[in-house]
């Protein structure tokens, strides 16, 4: 996709360096329009160099007479498919939501054709004045989409809400915008499991597995680009996706619990998680010590999540469950299916150490009228990608 980047003067600027470098690695091409304040903080040759485009707007050594000159506020407008501003100042907001345009930058703006995003950044004072915040509402009703600035430590040494937004949390919400909606997933509320759940022993030493979670975490973000609202109940250490509303849990009584405030309102449910299917009899209070001779631990089943979500399952919901099987994999998977009542269920071969962690993976898609060819193999992001793309075309197809 085109993606131009709007640079304004504020010292977060340095991160539109970095930010232009991600958008050029995921395949996008990339286009940089500076401000002159922008250009105090940062030049025309470094975004250049990163994107391999020239600069527009403040560059020195891109001048206006060219060969074949254009309109090239125009010309720019058309081309874009997304204009994001990062950083974004009151000012240029300002003049937008005014229909004021006096620079490059300013009049792309008021002449763009595809989607806007902002990432401001300022003084939280500045970012909490009225006239700023009536500026923000009027551009969203525009229909513009915003990343707000976060709570820390700002350059003038104040502490609030107006530190740029992490540059993934930006580039995340770059690739939603631009991602393909699914007419027949979109704004459906999808629940989604992942990661391990951990049974506590002790308070220092817990039961787990090794599975991630980045799996499930991938799934939540293909999902939400095909413009589901997802709601994952996670387990484990990874971080959850941008605009991806996240439930952390620790046990799988914690999960259970989790999954069932949230069913009832869901069209459906994709159970990644790797729970655990024991946990200790008791779990002891204090740190318990060393002894000699043999050790007994007494393990109980945990509660079976999916099982008791599918079995709640109302007229309209649908639920695709997870196998990770070491041996007759299909021939397991199948039988999981039919037991525990799933729509799908998606397989893969673990044995020989595959499967785990953020490798490569293959997944199997099983219905009730056999398997699918398999997806993959390919990188978790990309099969994530696979497997939202063949479920909402089993959804179309009405099977």
């Amino acid at each position: 996709m085109k993606i131009l980047l709007g640079v304004t003067g504020g010292i977060a600027a340095y991160k539109a360096a970095e930010l232009a470098r991600l958008l050029v690695k995921a395949g996008h091409s990339v286009r940089c329009c500076l401000t002159d304040a922008g250009s105090r903080f940062i030049t025309p040759l470094t975004l250049a160099t990163l994107t391999g485009e020239p600069c527009f707007g403040a560059n020195p050594d891109y001048h206006e007479w060219r060969p074949n000159p254009k309109v090239e506020h125009v010309d720019l407008a058309k081309w874009a498919d997304l204009v994001a501003v990062v950083p974004a100042t009151a000012d240029i907001m300002g003049k937008t939501a005014n229909g004021l345009a006096d620079d490059l930058l300013s009049t792309i703006l008021l002449a763009a054709r595809g989607k806007i995003l902002w990432a401001p950044a300022m003084n939280q004072a500045m970012w909490a004045h009225p006239a700023v915040q009536a500026n923000v509402t009027r551009l969203q009703g525009f229909g513009h989409a915003f990343v707000n600035p976060v709570e820390g430590l700002l350059a003038c040494g104040d502490e609030g809400a107006g530190k740029l937004a992490d540059v993934s949390e930006i580039f995340e919400a770059i690739q939603t915008l631009l991602a393909p909606r699914i007419p027949i997933l979109a704004d459906r509320h999808i629940l989604i499991t992942a990661g391990p759940t951990r049974e506590d022993l002790d308070p220092v030493r817990t039961l787990t597995n090794r599975s991630t979670g980045s799996m499930g975490v991938e799934l939540a973000r293909a999902f939400r680009n095909a413009g589901v609202r997802v709601h994952l109940v996670l387990g484990g250490d990874l971080k959850g996706p941008s605009g991806v509303e996240v439930v952390r849990v620790r046990s799988a009584q914690d999960m259970l619990e989790a999954c069932q405030a949230l069913w009832p309102d869901m069209d459906g449910l994709v159970a990644a998680a790797a729970v655990a299917d024991q946990r200790p009899e008791h779990c002891a209070p204090e740190k318990v010590k060393k002894q000699e001779g043999p050790e007994t631990l007494v393990l109980v089943r945990t509660p079976d999540i999916l099982a008791t979500l599918a079995s709640q399952k109302k007229a309209g919901q649908w639920v695709i469950g997870f196998a990770a099987e070491s041996e007759h994999h299909l021939a397991h998977a199948q039988s999981k299916l039919e037991k525990k009542g799933l729509d799908a269920i998606l397989v893969n071969d673990i044995s020989g150490d595959r499967g785990f962690g953020f490798q490569a993976n293959t997944l199997t898609p099983i219905t009730k009228t056999g398997p699918h060819p398999s997806l993959g193999p390919a990188p978790k992001g990309e099969l994530a990608q696979a497997v939202v793309a063949w479920w909402g075309q089993r959804l179309s197809a009405g099977s």
